[in-house]
């Protein structure tokens, strides 16, 4: 009687609380860190009741450690998450999720030495921290993939929630995010290196908002407004960064950060969402395509056609009504019906009563059947096993309930899953319940042969003995009978076999974060029929979903209900908010006790102020719309305008120019990074002319740095000093002729200075060039000569065993004059920086068919006619490896401009012309030339018109400073005719 009363009591209890969620829809948001201003737009979308409007009621999850995001949004315990590009791998291995929106278009994750550690190869052996514990691993191993650096290769050490054990040097690596981490590793004046995956990958995505395909499915208008309200959040706390901050800094800092580290956050996310070029919130699939090559170059993802990343991708637009095009009609019209065959054993999900299909997969096939206009018969069988052969051999079209596994993918295509229910263990009531299979380590369970339990969760759980069974009766059965210790199968199906055949001994004993999602599968050598199918689920509303549901899984009361394991439920729940309430008691503790630690800490940082902030020199960035986007303490003192205001201005240089002559010049002027400084006056907000020198500086990402000095009162003390000059009237020629004197020393002098200090820049930087130059070539000797020893191998074991033709030598021969060629590069380039290398005389003509033997290959697979027209008379005293190089470049150049374009009949000519004291050799093609706005810029180093996989962009470069330096002759280029023409102007040198 107890028990009855009790369950009555707790439908009082849960009844009002079913009522009261209606007005508000509760959902939950898995952050991807701590609280802090990355999460800003979903605050601000809260709090300025975005939400609330579109009917929900968020809440916000931290990030714990050791948490993986992904499972937390799959297993319900949050129903979106916000992740780093890993997820994609996730998607790839058949996690059934969704991308609904991107925020962030660059990751800030990187990974920061300790500042002995120069290179990546400088890791091995080291401790590294945060790398393999993190939902964001996949990011940083991706870029040390790239350097042969594996996981075996450092010491992994868990990450911490701080950069102490970094600071200490307890660790000699410690993956950060350059939004706050950084800010405090500067603060404290830590020296550090960074190695960033966007220079040596791809630009990940960060902040992605996903769910489950489930929930868009099921709640497609929840989706939606979700999406949109964080959006509008999003803009809301970009333009409104100092209220944003406020309310960060008053509810959401468990972390304890300062308004300037929320300020200095909010910069840097803001210049990662890159929103003058990207609409928030967008998702750019030629970008995601870039991020699936780079994770398949290592290896983490599944092979995979790039088109499934589409899918991938959430499409509000999708409508739940079946449209079938053109090819999918004439399919469904030649096939003219359909077969299915269904496991005649599962209920309720599906099963085989008097010769009929029933259950949840039948109510379904009879929605699509009657949504496609086309009868859908069944196939009968009398096992599961039965139904997947038949389906093999091509006796049935379609598996309305099943699993995707790898062997199953092989003779299969799946539709998105459309029914996820729990696995369950089945075992004697007496047994203890279990939260994970583990605890079953050698023990037996029984299985449904060819479920895909089996397959998935023998290589899972090894240690576990499983006995596979004909049917979920049979397998419950074993363990009443004592056969088998447990039974594994569906929730629903397990939960409905005990309620049809109560037990005194069976019970549910074992939920896991294990679920199956079971989807309808057809034969693979007919694809259309599964996007057929997954059109047919898309067309069935979710009120009729539900109803299928309901349908089949509503349980009539039972008199052997189990009150006892009601009692064990209703005592958990308790025991759960008591101890929920006791954590809460403790984390206000804690924050109290985080408080007076950041009291204490900000107390000892108020003595430090960021450099550039005390530093007295101007410093400010404008971006390529001519907006500021970087403004000093110093540029506000001087100017009178603080950062928030001039940030808004839409043309700041105005402000301080007004004349347009001047402010064009000023602008021209950014284009020059020489880091000389030059004088101009521009007004402050107040209307006061200043005089100042201002410097360009170009840093990293092709961007522009402004540093000026304010000469104002040097100026004015300067010209008081030659007013009084003046007053005293100094006609003495004697003093007149020794300032001429001293203003010819001190410019004689400064000029001398300038270039003594040019000239030690260039020797500095031709010893760099020159000692990187030694260690490639030390690099490259080892395998060269290991290859000329192998060639040597293979011609003496293929004439010891007479195998060896005429082909195969010639073969030979050709790879050990492209070594030879390797190994003469190496020098050459050595030399190049070498002051003390000699010219000598050298057949023009014979040098250049040298040069062409190299590309002999090359230039027959790509059938590209040379004509070559040198004067085979022509000799020169100059360098002639040097010349080659040169030549070489422009040929491979041409070879590649014509392959890229596709030119049917390519054709290079190579002709020369002289006179006395000059040799031109010209080099010509029919590639259809260079653009008008690159061919004044296709000699500067890093610029080039291939992809990045192709070109480097210092081939010409170098070419121009083999040429002018080292031939001390000119190299021009015009677009000719069809093509582009090289002309090569070189001093013959002594006759």
């Amino acid at each position: 009687m107890f028990f009855k009363l009790l369950k009555y009591y707790i439908l009082i209890i849960l009844i009002p609380l079913s009522l009261f969620s209606k007005e508000l829809e509760k959902i939950n948001l898995q952050l991807q860190w701590k609280h802090q201003f990355e999460s800003a737009g979903f605050y601000m979308a809260k709090e300025k009741s975005y939400y609330k409007d579109a009917g929900l009621d968020v809440n916000f999850l931290e990030f714990k450690k050791g948490m993986d995001i992904t499972n937390e949004v799959l297993s319900s315990r949050a129903d979106y998450g916000l992740s780093f590009s890993s997820i994609i791998v996730d998607y790839f291995n058949n996690k059934p999720i969704v991308l609904i929106a991107n925020f962030f278009k660059q990751s800030p994750l990187v990974l920061v030495t300790q500042d002995d550690i120069k290179t990546l190869n400088d890791l091995k052996g080291k401790k590294v921290m945060g790398l393999l514990d993190s939902t964001h691993k996949r990011t940083i191993t991706s870029m040390l993939d790239k350097f042969n650096i594996k996981k075996d290769d450092f010491i992994n050490i868990q990450r911490e929630f701080s950069l102490n054990d970094f600071i200490n040097k307890k660790v000699d690596a410690i993956s950060v995010f350059t939004t706050n981490e950084i800010y405090l590793l500067d603060k404290l004046g830590i020296k550090y290196n960074v190695f960033d995956p966007a220079v040596y990958t791809t630009k990940f995505y960060d902040s992605n908002l996903f769910t489950t395909i489930a929930e868009v499915q099921n709640n497609p208008q929840r989706v939606k407004k979700f999406k949109e309200a964080s959006i509008k959040g999003w803009k809301y706390a970009l333009e409104n960064k100092e209220e944003t901050i406020n309310i960060i800094l008053d509810k959401y800092n468990p972390q304890a950060k300062t308004k300037e580290e929320l300020y200095f956050e909010a910069r840097q996310i803001e210049h990662l969402m890159l929103t003058n070029i990207y609409q928030i919130g967008s998702i750019n699939l030629n970008h995601l395509n870039m991020i699936v090559d780079d994770y398949a170059q290592s290896q983490l993802l599944n092979k995979k056609h790039k088109s499934d990343i589409k899918e991938f991708i959430y499409d509000k637009t999708n409508e739940l009504k079946v449209k079938l095009n053109k090819e999918e009609k004439e399919y469904l019209k030649n096939k003219k019906e359909l077969k299915i065959c269904i496991d005649p054993n599962w209920q309720p999900l599906e099963m085989l009563l008097n010769g009929k299909h029933q259950g949840i997969s039948s109510d379904y096939i009879k929605s699509i059947s009657k949504a496609l206009g086309l009868p859908i018969k069944l196939e009968e069988t009398s096992t599961w096993s039965q139904s997947i052969e038949k389906i093999k051999n091509k006796l049935c079209d379609i598996l309305p309930l099943a699993e995707k596994t790898p062997n199953r993918e092989e003779y299969l295509n799946f539709t998105t899953p459309y029914i996820i229910t729990p696995v369950v263990l089945a075992t004697k009531k007496d047994q203890p319940f279990m939260a994970n299979l583990e605890v079953a380590k050698n023990k037996k369970i029984a299985v449904v042969n060819n479920y895909s339990i089996q397959e998935l969760f023998e290589n899972k759980f090894p240690n576990i003995d499983f006995k596979k069974v004909d049917t979920s009766l049979q397998g419950l059965e074993k363990v009443e009978e004592g056969e088998v210790f447990g039974f594994l199968d569906s929730f629903l199906v397990v939960n409905h076999e005990l309620y049809k055949s109560p037990s005194k001994n069976l019970a549910i004993k074992g939920q896991f974060n294990e679920a199956i999602y079971l989807s309808m599968a057809s034969r693979k050598d007919e694809p259309l029929l599964n996007t057929i199918l997954q059109k047919g689920l898309n067309s069935i509303s979710e009120e009729e979903k539900n109803k299928i549901l309901y349908k089949w899984t509503s349980l009539e009361e039972h008199e052997n209900i189990d009150y006892e394991l009601i009692f064990w439920i209703l005592f958990c729940f308790i025991l759960i908010l008591l101890l929920f309430f006791y954590w809460n008691l403790k984390l206000k503790k804690e924050i109290k006790s985080r408080l007076k630690v950041e009291k204490k800490l900000k107390d000892s940082e108020a003595r430090f102020r960021i450099l550039f902030d005390i530093a007295p020199i101007l410093l400010n960035q404008f971006d390529e719309n001519g907006k500021v986007v970087f403004w000093n303490k110093e540029c506000e003192k001087v100017f009178g305008y603080t950062f928030d205001e001039i940030k808004n201005e839409e043309d700041p240089l105005s402000l301080f120019y007004p004349d347009k002559e001047i402010k064009k010049e000023v602008i021209n002027s950014f284009e020059v990074k020489d880091g000389i400084y030059k004088e101009w006056s521009p007004i402050t907000k107040s209307g006061k002319k200043l005089t100042t020198l201002w410097s360009n500086i170009e840093i990293l990402n092709n961007e522009v740095v402004n540093f000026g000095i304010n000469i104002t009162k040097e100026r004015e003390y300067e010209n008081s000093l030659k007013t009084k000059a003046n007053q005293l009237r100094l006609t003495s020629n004697k003093l007149q002729d020794l300032n001429a004197n001293l203003e010819k020393r001190i410019k004689e002098e400064t000029e001398k200075n300038s270039k003594y200090q040019f000239k030690i820049m260039e020797q500095s930087k031709q010893a760099q060039m020159g000692e990187m130059l030694e260690n490639i070539a030390h690099q490259w000797r080892q395998p060269l000569a290991e290859i000329n020893s192998l060639i040597l191998l293979l011609d003496f074991e293929l004439t010891e065993k007479e195998l060896m033709t005429e082909y195969i030598e010639e073969k030979l021969s050709s790879i050990e004059n492209i070594t030879n060629y390797l190994s003469n590069t190496i020098n050459d380039f050595r030399s190049f920086f070498d002051t003390n290398k000699e010219a000598k005389e050298f057949n023009v003509y014979q040098n250049t068919i040298k040069a062409l033997s190299i590309f002999d290959k090359r230039i027959k697979v790509n059938n590209v006619d040379i004509k070559l027209n040198i004067d085979k008379s022509i000799n020169l005293f100059s360098f002639p490896s040097e010349l080659n190089q040169v030549l070489l470049i422009l040929i491979n150049n041409s070879i590649d401009a014509s392959i890229e374009k596709s030119i049917g009949s390519a054709e290079i000519k190579i002709y020369s012309d002289n006179t006395p004291d000059y040799f031109y050799l010209f080099v010509e093609d029919n590639a259809g030339g260079i653009g008008k706005s690159n061919i004044d810029k296709i000699f500067d180093p890093y610029f080039t018109t291939k992809h990045k996989s192709k070109g480097t962009g210092l081939g010409l470069y170098i070419s121009k400073l083999i040429v002018e330096k080292l031939l001390n002759g000119k190299i021009k280029v015009v677009n000719k005719d069809k093509g582009v023409s090289f002309c090569l102007k070189i001093p013959k040198g002594r006759n």
